[in-house]
């Protein structure tokens, strides 16, 4: 059976309430893959181990940071275990106590070594992972701890251990080999072959998890965070940056160098040689594919797939005319400053040798300078070398893709973007690779700097990316007309039951036969793409109230909605006034023309009206293309039910007619038109005339209702009989004048301009200031798919000016 690696940070076992998420995050695996979880320190216990040994070589008292650390860990057992398990509160406290003494060790030296630090900080996995496996045992999953300095192997690098992998394989494999309770595996921590503790690096835990993946040979790697997956810059500079949904190992691995927190450089070493796929999962939104890192993708059209970010670095340089032509300059600065383990992040050398210059971390500036010095004292004696100098108070950009590598000119693109922001670039360097370009700048250019390039690299984009929800008639035709759209790329489909993703677009060709074979339909997971997608637009063909109450979240996350559906603009006063609201925050735009006429420019010509000044005094019309072709057409030559059913059978109705009959639709029709006015008005204040006789059960089926309609049959045509004695006609119609807004079956005379509407037309009526003595009539065909789609299609094209 395949085993999967589950790897979750402190931020995910922060408190009892996130412990409980993880566990049935567990709990919902698959049964067919094996699970083993790789485990960080409850959320801040790192930290508080840190302060705590701080304290204690200072040879300050810890008694009550001990004992605030020692309660946390017991409160979270009281809450996760309130029936009480002795055993796991028994050997919590064995590690306490054992963490005490080594404090107290400390104290007593008034010091604390790297070795003594490794050792004090692995008490927090090892905790975490005790208090999960008997946790995760109470649940039904037999689970063990795995202290992971059984078996992974490392050098006495403390701090920052160097991990023998094939012989940490070979024990990982030895002690795994049949086990079958889930293991529970500290992360962050290994041992030399004396058996001394060390640590891997801050963030370690995900380097734990590669290397158990590929001793195990696992089928993927889940490492769940606090985030959905790598970004495209730091959300904190670019709030719209967006999650990577694919990327390689080498593309993460330059993006984690430069600077990208939710990924640890190391981690994808072990997971790359042996092509396990390695999967950033939010713990707080489970359903959100986050990002995929693989051995290979498929390119898209950015060339680039992120820009990472280091802060405050300092730039070590030094020149001369005497380096010309002296040989192995580089290979001595780096050796100087490995002997104190001093990483070089940046190094940038002039084509004539005259100048070098690198980049490292600020705290190690003082050895470094101390290294060289020693290091080039006869260049410096003699004035080969004038000078090294410290430059401080910068910051590193790397933007990074596999698509760089095939992009001509792609370096003067991007340092024309940030001279256009008058940024000043101090040094660069691109990769032998091609597919990371690096620079220097000030501190102070750093959030034009990303924001700017990020603006280039993934917003301004001419592509509009869409997600179509709903596979009716109206969502088939729209597909349709999308295949014409070369500038238009649908990247989602779903419908109730099934939806298919791809970011860099669906084939329409065979869209319905991929939907029936594609994923289970999620919509919280269809609406994250859609966040997550530069330049998306969101279009709701549905009749879903589940999917219009998501319309102001996406407008407000960014995302243009276009909606057929009437839902979202007739829900209560308070979502329609969040709904535009969220746009004028965001940028986002709402379409939402064929709410009203199908595709007759009723809603654009009534906001015009509005914008240029004028003012509304009375709307008024035939809204139903149902009704309105059931009226025009009944002249009793055959009953009122028996219209009914043929209206049915051609499809001019609903699937089910009493959805047209009561009047509803025609309601939010004249709801949504009296609010673009700027009233302040609720579906429950439209008064409706619902043309189900108010004795018929409306529990009955369609058939049912279908046949028994036809008891009133002598109630409709006595209406039309009575009207026609007065040369008039029936019309069903919804009036609004400035505040009460009516819809009922009307008699109407030759001089009333709905007297010689014909058929399923709409026919609208707006009486204005302008136009008060002839009012402005629309009309047209108000109803069917086609048309409906083509006006779909219209709100699309307007998101994208």
């Amino acid at each position: 059976m395949k085993i999967k690696i589950l790897k979750f940070g402190g931020s995910s076992i922060a408190n009892v309430t996130r412990i409980n998420t993880i566990t049935d995050i567990i709990l919902n695996q698959n049964n067919d893959t094996k699970i083993a979880v790789v485990l960080s320190a409850f959320g801040g216990v790192t930290n508080k181990l840190l302060d705590l040994s701080k304290s204690a070589a200072k040879g300050d008292s810890i008694q009550t940071g001990f004992q605030d650390f020692s309660n946390h860990h017991f409160e979270i057992i009281d809450e996760l275990f309130p029936a009480g398990v002795s055993e796991i509160k028994n050997q919590v406290e064995n590690y306490l106590n054992e963490l005490k003494t080594d404090l107290r060790s400390v104290s007593n030296k008034k010091q604390i070594t790297s070795q003594t630090q490794d050792k004090i900080l692995s008490y927090g996995e090892r905790l975490s992972s005790a208090i999960l496996s008997h946790l995760l045992t109470q649940n039904n999953i037999p689970a063990e701890q795995l202290d992971a300095r059984n078996v992974i192997l490392t050098d006495n690098h403390f701090g920052n251990a160097y991990v023998y992998y094939q012989r940490s394989y070979d024990q990982i494999r030895a002690y795994c080999k049949n086990r079958d309770k889930m293991q529970i595996i500290t992360g962050f921590i290994g041992a030399t072959d004396e058996g001394q503790t060390t640590t891997l690096g801050r963030s370690g835990s995900d380097y734990t998890a590669s290397i158990f993946g590929a001793a195990l040979n696992a089928s993927s790697i889940e490492i769940w965070t606090d985030v959905n997956g790598i970004l495209s810059a730091d959300p904190n500079i670019v709030p719209e940056a967006k999650t990577i949904f694919h990327i390689t190992y080498e593309e993460a691995m330059e993006l984690a160098h430069a600077g990208a927190k939710v990924i640890f450089p190391p981690t994808m070493i072990p997971a790359l040689y042996k092509s396990i796929p390695i999967q950033i999962k939010n713990t707080f939104e489970p359903n959100n594919p986050g990002t995929i890192i693989t051995q290979n993708r498929e390119l898209d059209e950015h060339f680039a797939v992120g820009i990472s970010s280091l802060y405050d670095i300092t730039l070590i340089r030094f020149q001369g005319a005497g380096m010309i032509g002296r040989y192995g300059v580089i290979g001595r600065v780096f050796d100087a400053l490995a002997t104190e383990k001093i990483n070089i992040i940046l190094v940038s050398q002039v084509f004539s040798e005259h100048s070098i210059c690198f980049a490292i971390q600020p705290e190690a500036v003082e050895v470094a300078e101390s290294l060289l010095k020693n290091e080039f004292a006869f260049e410096l004696k003699k004035h080969f070398i004038d000078s090294i100098k410290i430059e401080e108070n910068l910051s590193l950009i790397a933007a990074v893709g596999e698509g760089m590598r095939h992009t001509p000119g792609i370096s003067g693109q991007l340092f024309s973007v940030l001279g256009n922001k008058n940024v000043n670039i101090i040094a660069i360097a691109q990769g032998s690779s091609e597919r990371n370009i690096s620079f220097i700048i000030n501190n102070e250019d750093v959030k034009p700097a990303i924001r700017s390039l990020h603006s280039y690299l993934f917003s301004a984009q001419n592509t509009g990316n869409i997600f179509i929800i709903g596979t009716g008639l109206v969502g088939t035709e729209l597909i349709k007309l999308l295949h014409e759209k070369k500038d238009l790329c649908v990247c989602g489909i779903s419908n109730s039951r099934k939806m298919i993703l791809n970011q860099n677009g669906v084939n329409l060709d065979t869209v319905m036969d991929d939907l029936d074979g594609g994923e289970i339909a999620n919509l919280d997971q269809f609406i994250s793409k859609a966040i997550d997608a530069p330049n998306s637009i969101f279009v709701d063909v549905t009749s879903s109230p589940v999917v219009a109450e998501q319309t102001a979240f996406l407008i407000e996350k960014g995302v243009s909605v276009v909606s057929a559906s009437k839902l979202a603009n007739s829900m209560n006063q308070n979502y329609y006034d969040s709904i535009r609201e969220n746009s004028k925050t965001s940028g986002a735009q709402f379409k939402y023309e064929t709410n009203v006429g199908a595709g007759l420019p009723i809603i654009e010509t009534l906001q015009t009206l509005i914008d240029t000044g004028d003012t509304i005094e009375k709307i008024e019309g035939v809204m139903s293309g149902t009704l309105s072709y059931l009226f025009s057409q009944f002249d009793g030559s055959i009953p009122f039910s028996q219209l009914v059913k043929k209206s049915r059978k051609n499809g001019f109705t609903e699937p089910d007619p009493r959805d047209d009959l009561n009047g509803m639709d025609v309601a939010r029709k004249i709801l949504i038109l009296a609010r673009e006015t700027g009233v302040q008005l609720e579906l429950s204040d439209v008064s409706v005339e619902n043309l189900i006789p108010s004795e018929m059960d409306p529990n009955l089926s369609v058939d049912e209702f279908l046949d028994q309609i036809a008891k009133f049959d002598s109630y409709f045509l006595d209406r039309y009989e009575s009207v026609k004695k007065e040369k008039k006609v029936l019309r069903y119609i919804a009036t609004w004048e400035g505040e009460k807004a009516i819809v009922g079956l009307n008699t109407v005379g030759e001089n009333n301009p709905f007297f010689h509407q014909n058929g399923r037309e709409n026919f609208l009526v707006f009486t204005t200031r302008r136009y008060h003595d002839t009012p402005m009539v629309i009309k047209g065909h108000g109803a069917g798919a086609e048309v409906t789609a083509a006006g779909v299609l219209g709100d699309i094209l307007k998101c994208k000016m």
